[in-house]
């Protein structure tokens, strides 16, 4: 499992200006970015390699910052990698409440980050799938 932060934001221009410059300061580079529409507020997910300093961070620039628990799942970038893991979600009845991803190297490696209910269950799954399950993002 892995922490991901949240910041929830005034959904106005230059929100994401100000989480960039307060992380970009202090040298924390950006790993992974999400935004969820949620009318007059917006939620950023971000995945950086120090959870804990970022929040800091950006509570000490006045932010609301929580964390919430995520497993990141390393996939082969190739046709039918996604269905290697969903299946093997479903078969262990799993259920997934948010998730995103990229890819990390266009023709090898992908990542999704994904929240659900289980996450240990979800990690189990994944590795059970033969892929890789990230703990570490340094």
């Amino acid at each position: 499992m892995y922490k991901e932060l949240r910041v929830f934001v005034e959904n106005k221009p230059g929100k994401l200006s100000k989480i960039a410059e307060a992380l970009g300061g202090a040298g924390i580079d950006l790993l992974a970015l999400d935004l969820a529409d949620e009318g007059q507020h917006g939620v950023f997910k971000l995945l950086t390699a120090e959870p804990d300093r970022a929040k800091q961070i950006l509570s000490e620039a006045n932010m609301l910052v929580a964390f919430n628990q995520v497993a990141i799942i390393e996939i082969p970038d190739k046709p039918g990698s996604l269905l290697k893991l969903s299946k093997s979600m479903e078969d262990a009845d799993l259920n997934i409440s948010d998730a995103y991803g990229c890819i990390l190297e266009r023709g090898k490696r992908a990542v999704l980050v994904i929240k659900g209910d289980n996450l240990d269950a979800i990690e189990a799954a994944a590795a059970n799938a033969g892929l890789k399950v990230l703990c570490d993002l340094k």
